[in-house]
């Protein structure tokens, strides 16, 4: 089996792989669309915040002046503000998640780019995929809260249980986020849930790998603003990572091709 060194190598080196992969393909074009529903969602969120700032501000008289007007005033300003932090702070989770199956398609294309396999579905097979999705996400969710919960505990040793806090919380939300972009290629090869948890756990260096390189600029430079476009390259580079390790290790996935 792949050792931790070459699972965190070749997740890295993936990345570049991926950019290239991306040119040369023309799949740049689905990159465009998390731009678009970046947009559509923070005026969407906004425009609600306006909207409920005038709702609350009609429920006494502003019309006489005085404290309550200058009220009024300010919770139609602050609401659309608050609605806006609210989009920075889960907007790259909802977009991730309307992003799911254009990162379904992009694993595809990258799959069908460097074996020249082809994939079919039907409508009752889509159907279990969206149901297999939304079970292992709530399942992996639950988990990562969890975890989360028990690593914030550490803050209560000073320095040392902070600074282990900190890298601990970020690892936990570095492996389900690579786990999520490792899961479409999962998905397409038929894994189940079972399935699915066990190869993710045998490559969870490279699901480690593809988070960190994910979060680190959403989290620090690019904010949630382009998480779905990090996210298409993150897809594409565990696309790559995975099937590359998997041929390594001689494991051959259940696929249906046309």
């Amino acid at each position: 089996m792949a050792t931790p060194i070459e699972q965190i190598i070749s997740g890295l080196r993936a990345h570049g792989k991926a950019f290239d992969l991306i040119k040369k393909n023309s799949m740049g074009k689905y990159f465009v669309i998390p731009i678009i529903i970046n947009i559509v969602l923070v005026c969407v969120l906004v425009w609600g915040g306006w909207g409920l700032g005038d709702w609350v501000s009609s429920l006494w008289d502003t019309s006489q002046g005085g404290w309550l007007s200058w009220l009024g005033a300010a919770v139609q300003w602050v609401m659309p503000f608050i609605f806006f932090l609210l989009f920075i702070f889960i907007g790259g989770t909802i977009c991730n998640v309307l992003m799911s199956p254009i990162y379904t398609t992009i694993s595809e294309k990258t799959d069908t780019a460097l074996t020249g396999r082809e994939f079919s579905t039907t409508a009752g097979q889509t159907a279990k995929d969206i149901w297999r999705t939304v079970v292992i996400s709530m399942k992996n969710t639950i988990k990562q809260l969890l975890v989360t919960v028990v690593c914030l505990l550490l803050n209560v040793v000073p320095v040392i249980g902070q600074v282990l806090s900190i890298v601990m919380i970020f690892i936990v939300n570095a492996y389900y986020f690579g786990y999520g972009f490792m899961d479409y290629s999962n998905e397409r090869w038929r894994r189940n849930a079972k399935e699915t948890n066990e190869v993710v756990y045998r490559y969870k260096f490279l699901a480690i790998t593809i988070g960190a390189v994910y979060a680190l600029p959403m989290y620090i430079v690019c904010g949630t603003f382009f998480a779905a476009f990090i996210g298409g390259v993150s897809t594409v580079a565990a696309t790559i990572a995975q099937m590359e390790l998997e041929n390594k290790d001689s494991i051959t996935p259940t696929v249906q091709p046309n």
